[in-house]
């Protein structure tokens, strides 16, 4: 039973709460899967998505699903990028190590920035498309979770940040998601020695660009990967890692 304290339970206050702080602002939550993704785990993504704020779905390839979809390969020079980045890197010790796997982490940032352009003004959230909703997600939710700032992240100590979930305030964050496309458009992200994913692009983009960012979670960070079950999503979203992406992730 949810505890109540001076009559209304702690879920009633969180959803005012929340409310107030999302007031007036416009929202959207995106993501992105192939075909194969979406078998996988991006349906059930989809299928138990429960907010006010609309989900948008950027998609490889045309498929049917009860949400707003959009395609990548409409996304300016994102097929051009693709096409010339590598999957990994030679002079590594492990070259085909995930973290060398550029052209397969790079939508990310050309995701973003599109989503973002378009939206034009409020809150962009990123989730990744292996996320589950467990609850219904107060309205406001995601703008509370930026509070001040511009951009919102799960920070893990001096280890690069977790990208399964970020918070843009738009338009204030553009110049932070144009550097992150910048680097994989422009191949700077290729001279790097500590890794090409979209995780390493963020961390660089947020020592780079002034912006307003909040660390959601290094606080809380103790060495293990997987940082989205302490965060403060961990009560409506549940997010699969690596070989669990097929199943739910308890947390």
């Amino acid at each position: 039973m949810t505890p109540r304290i001076g009559g209304r339970s702690r879920a009633d206050r969180l959803h005012a709460q929340y409310s107030a702080l999302g007031s007036g602002v416009r929202e959207q939550v995106v993501t992105s899967f192939s075909r194969a993704g979406a078998d996988a785990y991006g349906r059930r993504c989809v299928q138990s998505w429960d907010a006010a704020a609309p989900l948008v779905i950027y998609l490889d390839e045309p498929m049917h699903l009860p949400v707003e979809t959009r395609l990548t390969s409409e996304i300016p020079l994102w097929l051009q990028t693709r096409s010339q980045l590598p999957n990994q890197n030679e002079a590594a010790s492990r070259p085909e190590y995930y973290r060398w796997q550029a052209r397969r982490f790079a939508v990310k940032p050309f995701v973003w920035l599109d989503a973002a352009e378009k939206l034009g003004s409020g809150v962009l959230t990123w989730l990744d498309g292996d996320t589950v909703t467990r609850r219904r997600i107060p309205d406001g939710f995601f703008v509370g979770l930026l509070e001040g700032a511009d951009v919102a992240y799960l920070g893990r100590g001096p280890m690069h940040p977790e990208t399964g979930y970020v918070g843009f305030r738009i338009p204030e964050a553009l110049p932070l998601l144009r550097w992150c496309r910048s680097a994989y458009e422009t191949g700077e992200v290729q001279t790097w020695e500590d890794g090409w994913t979209d995780c390493h692009v963020l961390r660089a983009g947020l020592r780079a660009v002034p912006v307003r960012a909040r660390d959601l979670t290094s606080h809380r960070y103790v060495g293990q990967s997987h940082i989205c079950p302490v965060s403060p999503l961990a009560t409506y979203v549940t997010h699969a890692k690596g070989g669990k992406k097929g199943a739910v992730v308890a947390a």
